[in-house]
């Protein structure tokens, strides 16, 4: 009979071969000379691998490392007794905030998983129920993600299988919910948030989706070609130069370009990328007189012109 079943899962690994040989020092003092062959059958793993293990396990102790401070094992013959592991004897266990931790976390996996997966939420519920069991917590713990893990589901195997969605998205800078349908790319990332590279039907051309600005996304009724927006990828974002004037940590912040604070400086020039013109328009406003646009001109004339109407505006009352 396997006792550690999901120890047969991927067994060399790293991870798996250090929890497997804690775990072997509190079994071994409950079943000292047990068989070898037993032993790996136990754990789930072949005689070989726990000869290893033990291999491994033999050359570790306290600081120190003199024969009188390493464990002692002895599985020359064919079975297995160990000595000199007081340190190690008892089971591993975990206190009431590493519990709770993993009972939060447990939660976030559970919220992403999609409902067809009974077998991993049945799995998931059973491990919550003994953790709260091993702490005397009646409560049930939940954690709530700051982005629907449905949504990443969904555009991860829409990248996958290139297949398009509908969604619903929040553009601060258009300051409107609209819907679109996009045919997801890649995903990318900074240092604050996640992101979608995708094309845009709506817009004709390719598109970054903040993620958690998506308020759903379903499978697309609209399917757009893969094929024909792979021959548009390779269309570049426009390039526009800015010029800060002040406010530096803001206006990083706020473009969201790289940049130590220390190479930040008055008068410091940009390149920044977009897909818009509108976005970059309403970045420069909200700026104020912080930040300048040098280029591209058309745009720079642009704002110059909308900005003059403004202040005539106000001017008039």
């Amino acid at each position: 009979m396997n006792w550690f079943p999901s120890m047969a899962k991927n067994s060399t690994s790293p991870l798996n071969k250090a929890a497997r040989m804690l775990d072997l020092v509190p079994y071994l003092h409950a079943h000292q000379g047990i068989a070898l062959e037993t032993l790996a059958q136990n754990f789930g793993v072949t005689e070989s691998e726990m000869n290893a293990d033990l291999t491994t396990l033999w050359m570790c102790g306290l600081p120190g490392y003199t024969p009188l401070e390493l464990i002692d094992l002895s599985f020359d013959s064919g079975f297995v007794t160990i000595r000199n592991a007081q340190t190690l004897e008892n089971p591993r266990s975990l206190n009431k905030e590493e519990a709770i931790a993993l009972l939060l976390g447990l939660d976030l996996v559970r919220s992403a998983l999609s409902v067809e997966r009974e077998d991993l939420i049945t799995k998931i519920d059973l491990l919550s129920q003994r953790l709260r069991g091993l702490i005397g917590l009646q409560a049930h713990l939940k954690a709530e993600p700051a982005i629907d893990g449905s949504i990443r589901s969904t555009i991860t195997k829409s990248i996958a299988s290139g297949t398009s969605l509908d969604i619903r998205y929040h553009s601060l800078y258009a300051d409107r919910i609209s819907q679109r349908t996009i045919l997801p790319i890649e995903w990318q990332n900074d240092a604050f948030h996640e992101y979608v590279f995708a094309y845009c039907d709506q817009a004709q051309s390719f598109r970054t989706f903040r993620l958690d600005r998506i308020q759903y996304a379903n499978e697309g009724v609209k399917k757009l070609k893969a094929e024909k927006v792979s021959k548009m990828i390779e269309s570049p974002a426009r390039a526009y130069r800015i010029r800060i004037h002040s406010h530096l940590r803001a206006a990083r912040e706020l473009f969201e370009f790289e940049g130590d604070d220390k190479e930040l400086h008055t008068g410091i020039e940009k390149e920044i990328s977009s897909f818009t013109a509108e976005w970059m328009r309403r970045m420069i406003f909200s700026a104020g007189a912080s930040v300048e646009l040098l280029s591209p001109e058309a745009e720079r004339a642009d704002i110059v012109s909308s900005a003059r109407a403004l202040l005539a505006l106000y001017e008039g009352k």
